[in-house]
């Protein structure tokens, strides 16, 4: 009998033991869901750290390079095309000949109208001895002043052909001249319109060249920034299929919008001494407006506000914290925004992150 209790005595111990075991560990379980569940779970991609470095505020625009200086080269004269001297596509040097004309016609005009400038200066320089010698006569009364004044007459009308026949070898030695048709410039030239055996009439078009060391950008940029382009700013732009990037400088800025877009024109030079680029290449680039070195920068998104103030939430120990924050500068392009009131390495959250508060507990998962 006694035996019988013992063992009962046990079992219900052990019963108890195993009730209140399981009762304890329920109620710890419990606690540690009822922690896990204050606890906000992001995602790595939801928290940004603060860097610091340069930015700056920038207008983006596209256009196309092209020379400042261009020019058509025409015939001057009615001549044959002899030669051709130069190919598409070939830099030459400013004064280079580039074609040679007939010259036959226009030389026999030059040897006759020396021959008449020869005539018109020998029949001036006999006036004038006439005019001369009978000067005397006529202040001693032995010449009529009829007969002095027609020699006058014919001195002036001589001097006036011998000038209009130099006038006229003068054309005609430069037409003769303009038979070697030169290069105006240095530089490239991009089209040939001529070939040899051809008749070249006056003001026909031979030649297109270009300098190419002095490039242009005409790029047109919306009117909310036109107040803050101005002439000697820098530019930064890159030609398609191209990794390196280029400076230039705004020449200046057309006041007046373009009708329809209601944008505005910008000439930006661009120094080609190498012949780095072609005259054509589309152009991405952007105006530096303002730049500032090595400042707090964080995604222009993770700014919030509350009234006229600004702020970002940021993690501190685990918890969600406001910081006030002031913007420098804004780079919209970039979604970059310099700020004051952080520090480099602050981790804060993106401004897409709407489902925790100020306090809240989060866990970052990787």
């Amino acid at each position: 009998m006694r035996r019988k209790k013992t063992v009962l005595f046990f079992t219900v111990l052990i019963i108890g033991v195993v009730l209140f075991l399981a009762f304890y560990k329920s109620g710890g379980e419990n606690k540690l869901h009822s922690a896990d569940a204050e606890r906000k779970l992001l995602n790595e991609s939801d928290v940004v750290s603060v860097i610091v470095e340069s930015i700056n505020d920038v207008v983006y625009f596209t256009g196309d390079l092209s020379p400042k200086t261009q020019t058509i080269i025409s015939s001057e004269v009615d001549a044959k095309v002899l030669k051709v001297l130069v190919d598409e596509g070939q830099i030459v040097k400013g004064g280079q000949v580039l074609a040679e004309l007939d010259t036959l016609d226009l030389a026999q005009a030059v040897m006759q109208q020396e021959a008449q400038v020869a005539a018109a200066r020998a029949k001036y320089d006999l006036d004038l001895q006439k005019m001369q010698k009978q000067e005397e006569l006529y202040k001693q009364g032995f010449v009529s002043k009829i007969a002095y004044e027609e020699l006058i007459t014919n001195y002036k009308a001589s001097l006036q052909n011998y000038k209009a026949q130099e006038a006229l070898l003068i054309r005609n030695k430069k037409q003769l001249a303009n038979t070697h048709v030169t290069a105006p410039f240095a530089g490239v030239v991009y089209q040939k319109s001529i070939q040899p055996g051809q008749l070249a009439l006056k003001n026909t078009k031979l030649f297109s060249m270009a300098n190419l060391n002095d490039m242009e950008i005409k790029a047109a940029i919306p009117s909310e920034y036109v107040n803050k382009v101005q002439a000697g700013q820098s530019v930064l732009f890159k030609v398609e299929n191209d990794s390196r990037t280029f400076n230039g400088i705004i020449a200046r800025v057309n006041q007046v919008a373009q009708s329809g877009t209601r944008s505005y024109l910008v000439y930006i030079n661009f120094p080609n001494n190498k012949y780095h680029l072609k005259a054509g290449q589309f152009i991405r680039g952007q105006i530096v407006l303002r730049s500032l070195n090595m400042q707090p920068l964080i995604p222009c998104d993770a700014i919030r506000k509350r009234g006229e103030s600004s702020f970002i939430l940021a993690l501190d120990k685990g918890v969600v914290v406001a910081r006030p924050v002031s913007e420098v500068l804004h780079n919209p392009i970039l979604n970059r925004c310099a700020v004051s009131g952080v520090d480099k390495g602050e981790r804060i959250l993106s401004g897409n992150i709407l489902s925790v508060k100020i306090g809240d507990r989060v866990e970052v998962l990787n």
